[in-house]
């Protein structure tokens, strides 16, 4: 028997959605709507406004991109890249279908449209990892049953139950069970933009914009009105290579420039842009927008959006992975980390910087360096050094001692 159909005639309506603490049917949906006139918009649609599309690709391309790295943990602390293990390669080659990139991508977009992402976890008959599949999460729906949570799956009219720890589950805010979906809650803000889109299109698009009068010294009806706007309208087109166009003698033309209502909408579309930002994390000037700048440099932007939206994804990712994925045995000795470092990549002067205060203050060698970069290792270039004229950090003592026996000559005897 379906969740829905169970645990509706029960549940449903009686609590405040995926705000409240309840057993059954788990909602990500608003049990109360800001504007109850405010017509649903599913993600599909909601995607084609260019500012939704433009936040969940950078977001997701952003997700994607990021190397996830599986560490193995020594007693001292030490972090060692466990390549060799399950874990590694089916989380960098999670089905036969997908790549690492795919699997990402197609788990970050159901996590910022719907507030959800979850992927079926493969594992042989002794319990190891074999494979990841992303599911749909529009056609997953989560329920709590005597304290367990069981989520219900439909594929082609089939319905498939797993418990938790078959399901790698990427969940936003919400009650700890399901995350809030994004776009149920932002129905305000995408039917204003999709108003506005409308009306630009109809505005626009159809040619029905004033851009001028023609005024004439008599009165015109019937059909040589018909006739005057026929003729107005082929004067409207280019000639050849001729851009002068003519009236006749008794017609004058006025243009009409923007109207205070025209120039309205453009500033409607624009806050617009900048309002679904909010709504994903992501900075205006991000997403190509003019607004969301002043006070600023884009450095600043960029760095401050990895430090507040994508470092806080990168946690919740690595959480579930290790609660979900890895086995009581793998997080005893493994952990999963997403190198955030990745995102200097691009730029070539921010890496160089990093490396260079990394190399005098003594925490990397400079073939350590060089194996960031791709670079084969060069001897003598395995002791830290410091500031202080580049000194092998254990010969210290040893230049401060001589500098301190060094006796400056008289300069009077010079």
């Amino acid at each position: 028997m379906k969740i829905r159909s169970f645990f509706g005639q029960f549940f449903s309506g009686l609590w405040g959605g995926g705000l409240s603490d309840y057993s059954g049917l788990q909602e990500s949906t608003p049990s109360i709507t800001l504007n109850k006139e405010e017509p649903y918009i599913p993600p599909e649609a909601g995607m084609q406004l260019s500012a939704v599309w433009s936040c969940i690709n950078l977001l997701s391309e952003t997700m994607a991109t990021l190397p996830l790295v599986i560490y193995e943990v020594k007693r001292n602390g030490d972090k060692i890249p466990a390549r060799d293990t399950r874990l590694w390669q089916v989380l960098h080659n999670p089905n036969q279908i997908m790549t690492a990139h795919d699997f990402w991508l197609c788990m970050s977009m159901n996590r910022f449209l719907t507030g959800n992402a979850y992927a079926l976890i493969h594992r042989d008959g002794t319990g190891a990892l074999i494979g990841l599949t992303p599911l749909a999460s529009g056609q997953m729906e989560v329920a709590v049953l005597d304290g367990q949570v069981i989520y219900q799956y439909n594929k082609d009219g089939k319905y498939t139950y797993f418990t938790s720890d078959q399901i790698l589950h990427w969940k936003g805010v919400g009650n700890g069970v399901v995350g809030l979906s994004t776009f149920d809650y932002m129905r305000a803000t995408t039917n204003e933009m999709k108003n506005a889109q409308k009306n630009a299109s109809a505005l626009y698009g159809n040619g029905n914009q004033l851009t001028g009068i023609v005024t004439v010294d008599r009165v015109i009806k019937g059909q040589q009105l018909v006739e005057l706007r026929n003729r107005f309208r082929e004067l409207g087109a280019f000639n050849g290579d001729s851009w002068i166009n003519f009236l006749p003698a008794d017609m004058k033309y006025q243009q009409v420039a923007m109207s205070a209502a025209d120039a309205q909408l453009l500033e409607t579309r624009q806050f617009g842009v900048e309002e679904i930002g909010r709504w994903f994390g992501v900075p205006a000037a991000l997403i190509n927008s003019s607004s969301g700048t002043s006070g600023a440099s884009i450095e600043q932007i960029v760095e401050s959006f990895y430090r507040s939206t994508i470092h806080p994804l990168c946690c919740s990712v690595e959480q579930a992975i290790m609660q979900r994925v890895f086995t009581a045995a793998d997080r005893a000795k493994y952990v999963a980390e997403f190198k955030m470092s990745a995102l200097l990549r691009a730029s070539v002067s921010s890496r160089y910087d990093s490396y260079s205060k990394a190399l005098q203050n003594g925490f990397m060698t400079r073939n350590e360096v060089r194996k960031l970069e791709n670079l084969p290792p060069v001897d003598g270039a395995d002791q830290l050094t410091a500031q202080s004229n580049l000194w092998p950090v254990n010969q210290l003592g040893e230049q401060q001692a001589s500098q301190s026996n060094t006796v400056p000559e008289d300069p009077v005897k010079q």
